[in-house]
């Protein structure tokens, strides 16, 4: 994932996210509190803020929501702006180059068949202003999405297939590396396809378990810019178009802004969970 611009100064209200992780215990009770004030061209000021609680093995479903108002907005952006460049989608390896190898492969990558909480298909798609600022934040906030997306079912599907190589029953709190291990060293006694899923799989955790940490770090920093965008944007965006629409581009990185911050709690998650799989 690319480098993400220095922090500036903040344009919104703070977005709290508070939650209760604890790498491996799936069952623990998790609060999530988000808030975000935005203040329009009118002077108006918007004021939203959202409580979930429930369990930490239930929280990607939960940021798939979130992933699913991004999504909603920008197919909205994407109706009304109509003097800009097509939007972007991210693929899987717009991630890590690394991971160019497995992209399209039934098993590895998740992004192309991934599916919301509500079951639909899921498009990691970004609008683009023609300001490179603003697209560079929206594709990187989409990035992280994604990033968000395929660690979930890459470490969900090492687990399940390690349950189903060793005939035990499905462990969520499983450890990732042992379960790579104990399943590899049944090669020749199992389904073939179950060695050869879980092989891939193993190697794509090697990479998540680099760039998560990685992007983790940069998670204040990627708030604080889209936050400093809102703030500039009536006077960095000049085609009249696009200012026509200024409160639904505002919107668009508000809610961008959400799913960094949501995605950052459980980012930081994945990558104690991943860290055994660092070469």
């Amino acid at each position: 994932m690319r480098h993400i611009p220095s922090p500036v100064r903040h344009a919104f209200g703070p977005l709290v996210v508070l939650a209760t992780l604890s790498v491996g215990c799936a069952a623990i009770p998790v609060h999530m509190h988000t808030e975000t004030h935005v203040q329009h061209a009118d002077g108006t000021v918007e004021h939203k803020s959202s409580d979930w609680e429930g369990t930490l093995d239930q929280l990607p479903e939960q940021l798939g929501k979130a992933g699913k108002e991004l999504g909603e907005v920008t197919a909205k952006l994407g109706k009304e702006l109509t003097d800009v460049p097509p939007p972007g989608t991210v693929h899987l390896k717009d991630l890590n180059p690394e991971l160019a190898k497995f992209e399209g492969k039934r098993g590895a990558d998740f992004l192309v068949s991934a599916k919301g909480h509500d079951g639909k298909p899921m498009k990691f798609e970004y609008v683009r202003l023609g300001v490179p600022q603003y697209d560079e934040f929206f594709k990187t906030a989409q990035e992280l999405h994604a990033l968000v997306y395929e660690a979930t079912q890459v470490t969900s599907q090492i687990r399940k297939l390690s349950a189903k190589a060793l005939d035990t029953k499905y462990d969520a709190k499983a450890d990732l590396r042992a379960a790579v291990d104990k399943t590899l060293a049944l090669e020749g006694k199992v389904d073939g396809e179950i060695i050869s899923d879980m092989k891939e799989l193993a190697q794509i955790g090697q990479v998540l378990a680099v760039i998560i940490p990685e992007i983790a770090n940069k998670i204040g920093k990627l708030v604080q810019t889209g936050e400093a965008l809102v703030a500039s944007a009536a006077t960095s965006i000049t085609n009249p178009k696009v200012v026509a629409h200024l409160d639904l581009v505002k919107q668009g990185i508000v809610t961008s802004v959400t799913v960094v911050k949501e995605s950052g709690e459980l980012v930081v998650d994945f990558g104690k969970d991943l860290t055994h799989f660092k070469a």
